[in-house]
Protein backbone atom coordinates (compact mmCIF):
# COMPACT_ATOMS: atom_id res chain seq x y z
CA UNK A 1 0.00 0.00 0.00
CA UNK A 2 1.38 3.35 -1.03
CA UNK A 3 0.71 6.04 1.58
CA UNK A 4 0.12 9.73 1.03
CA UNK A 5 0.16 12.48 3.64
CA UNK A 6 -3.34 13.82 4.25
CA UNK A 7 -2.58 16.43 6.91
CA UNK A 8 -0.30 17.38 9.79
CA UNK A 9 -2.27 18.18 12.93
CA UNK A 10 -0.97 20.34 15.75
CA UNK A 11 -3.46 19.72 18.53
CA UNK A 12 -5.32 16.72 19.94
CA UNK A 13 -8.80 18.11 19.17
CA UNK A 14 -7.92 18.46 15.51
CA UNK A 15 -6.50 14.92 15.50
CA UNK A 16 -9.70 13.63 17.13
CA UNK A 17 -11.84 15.35 14.44
CA UNK A 18 -9.81 13.95 11.55
CA UNK A 19 -9.82 10.44 13.02
CA UNK A 20 -13.57 10.60 13.57
CA UNK A 21 -14.33 11.63 10.00
CA UNK A 22 -11.97 9.03 8.53
CA UNK A 23 -13.47 6.26 10.71
CA UNK A 24 -17.01 7.33 9.87
CA UNK A 25 -16.22 7.15 6.14
CA UNK A 26 -14.34 3.85 6.58
CA UNK A 27 -11.10 5.25 5.22
CA UNK A 28 -8.05 3.44 6.62
CA UNK A 29 -5.39 5.77 7.98
CA UNK A 30 -2.12 5.79 9.89
CA UNK A 31 -1.11 8.38 12.49
CA UNK A 32 2.62 8.96 12.91
CA UNK A 33 4.41 11.06 15.47
CA UNK A 34 8.12 11.66 15.40
CA UNK A 35 10.60 11.73 18.22
CA UNK A 36 10.77 10.02 21.59
CA UNK A 37 7.17 10.93 22.49
CA UNK A 38 6.01 8.20 20.13
CA UNK A 39 8.02 5.55 22.00
CA UNK A 40 6.78 6.85 25.35
CA UNK A 41 3.23 6.61 24.04
CA UNK A 42 3.76 2.98 23.08
CA UNK A 43 5.35 2.12 26.43
CA UNK A 44 2.81 4.06 28.49
CA UNK A 45 -0.22 3.02 26.48
CA UNK A 46 -1.32 6.61 25.93
CA UNK A 47 -3.41 7.70 22.98
CA UNK A 48 -2.01 9.61 20.03
CA UNK A 49 -0.01 12.72 20.79
CA UNK A 50 0.54 15.76 18.64
CA UNK A 51 1.98 17.07 16.39
CA UNK A 52 1.17 14.13 14.15
CA UNK A 53 0.96 13.27 10.48
CA UNK A 54 -2.10 11.45 9.16
CA UNK A 55 -1.47 9.22 6.15
CA UNK A 56 -4.02 7.49 3.94
CA UNK A 57 -3.68 5.10 1.04
CA UNK A 58 -2.90 6.89 -2.20
CA UNK A 59 -6.12 5.62 -3.78
CA UNK A 60 -8.16 6.95 -0.81
CA UNK A 61 -6.47 10.36 -0.67
CA UNK A 62 -8.99 12.21 -2.85
CA UNK A 63 -11.98 10.81 -0.93
CA UNK A 64 -10.28 11.58 2.41
CA UNK A 65 -9.53 15.14 1.30
CA UNK A 66 -13.15 15.69 0.30
CA UNK A 67 -14.46 14.24 3.57
CA UNK A 68 -12.15 16.34 5.73
CA UNK A 69 -12.57 19.57 3.76
CA UNK A 70 -15.08 20.78 6.33
CA UNK A 71 -12.38 20.79 9.02
CA UNK A 72 -10.00 22.86 6.92
CA UNK A 73 -12.66 25.43 5.98
CA UNK A 74 -13.85 25.75 9.58
CA UNK A 75 -10.25 26.20 10.78
CA UNK A 76 -9.86 29.18 8.45
CA UNK A 77 -13.02 30.76 9.87
CA UNK A 78 -11.89 30.38 13.49
CA UNK A 79 -11.75 33.71 15.31
CA UNK A 80 -8.16 33.13 16.44
CA UNK A 81 -6.84 32.01 13.05
CA UNK A 82 -4.18 34.45 11.88
CA UNK A 83 -5.38 34.11 8.26
CA UNK A 84 -8.88 35.25 9.20
CA UNK A 85 -9.34 38.92 8.13
CA UNK A 86 -11.50 39.63 11.20
CA UNK A 87 -8.67 38.42 13.45
CA UNK A 88 -6.24 40.74 11.69
CA UNK A 89 -8.56 43.74 12.12
CA UNK A 90 -8.96 43.00 15.82
CA UNK A 91 -5.21 42.68 16.28
CA UNK A 92 -4.57 46.00 14.52
CA UNK A 93 -7.17 47.73 16.69
CA UNK A 94 -5.66 46.17 19.82
CA UNK A 95 -2.17 47.40 18.89
CA UNK A 96 -3.45 50.90 18.11
CA UNK A 97 -5.22 51.10 21.49
CA UNK A 98 -2.12 49.76 23.25
CA UNK A 99 0.01 52.36 21.45
CA UNK A 100 -2.33 55.20 22.44
CA UNK A 101 -2.25 54.15 26.11
CA UNK A 102 1.52 53.75 25.94
CA UNK A 103 1.92 57.26 24.55
CA UNK A 104 -0.44 58.67 27.19
CA UNK A 105 1.57 57.04 29.97
CA UNK A 106 4.81 58.29 28.45
CA UNK A 107 3.36 61.83 28.17
CA UNK A 108 2.30 61.81 31.84
CA UNK A 109 5.72 60.51 32.89
CA UNK A 110 7.57 63.16 30.88
CA UNK A 111 5.25 65.92 32.12
CA UNK A 112 5.83 64.95 35.74
CA UNK A 113 9.59 64.59 35.22
CA UNK A 114 9.91 68.03 33.63
CA UNK A 115 7.75 69.78 36.21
Amino acid sequence: MSEKLLVTVLDSVELFLYEGILKQNEIPYIVRQSGIKNYMKILGGASHSVPADIFVAEEDHEKASECTEVIRTEENKAPDNKNNPEYRKKMIIAWVITGIFGLAILAVFLYSALK
